[in-house]
């Protein structure tokens, strides 16, 4: 695992690889630390505090390239990648288990790390605004509240749940704002993305129902 960390981060700092594999190479990274270090959550406010300082100092300095994983989006895609995906195992797997204690965190990190990217067009500081990215994040502010913790056990489960249901309408409007704003490598990266989500998500529904 230290091993696939270590070349994935070669590979980024070398800077090798196009936007659309930047973003899956640090999902396996964030997927791999999620796995393998399955109490990252115990830390939360800790990971929550940097983000936001990443998040503050990557709006200041925009055009710095030491931000640039931030205010382009790069990490808060990346984080959600994960979020989606790990819905997609088999509920019984150790790595679906090990990344399940992550995923509430790694919600909440995602939505903190793409909020630069998103203030940065939604008010102009650059150029591109996308509609489905917009509607993308406003969906995402209910359901990053209602995934901490503490709002979380004032719900009734039934309702959480049900709320939850709108993260297929973010995933769906990211996939289309990212594969609006990429070149044509980048654009068929994420439409296979998508296309593995949808036919296993929807496998994984087909074989729970006849369960």
């Amino acid at each position: 695992m230290i091993t696939i960390l270590l070349l994935l981060a070669m590979l980024l700092y070398l800077g090798l690889l196009s936007d659309g594999l930047t973003i899956l190479a640090l999902s396996a990274m964030f997927g791999i630390v999620a796995y393998k270090w399955r109490n990252v959550h115990r830390l939360a406010p800790y990971w929550y505090g940097i983000a936001l300082l990443l998040g503050v100092l990557s709006v200041v300095w925009n055009d710095s390239p030491y931000l640039s994983y931030v205010y382009r989006g790069f990490l808060g895609y990346a984080l959600m990648l994960v979020v989606m995906f790990v819905g997609i195992l088999p509920n019984r797997s150790s790595v679906a288990r090990n990344i399940k204690k992550n995923r509430g965190v790694y919600s909440i990190l995602s939505f903190l790390l793409i909020s630069p990217h998103a203030a940065l067009h939604v008010f102009g500081a650059l150029d591109g605004v996308n509609l489905f990215g917009i509607v993308a994040y406003v969906l995402m502010v209910p359901l990053t509240v209602i995934s901490f913790q503490l709002v979380r056990r004032e719900m009734d489960p039934r309702d959480w749940r049900n709320v939850q249901k709108a993260a297929y309408v973010i995933y769906l409007s990211l996939f289309v704002h990212v594969i609006w704003v990429g070149d044509w490598f980048d654009k068929s990266v994420y439409a296979v993305l998508a296309t593995l989500y949808v036919n296993n998500k929807l496998m994984k529904e087909l074989r729970h129902e006849a369960d």
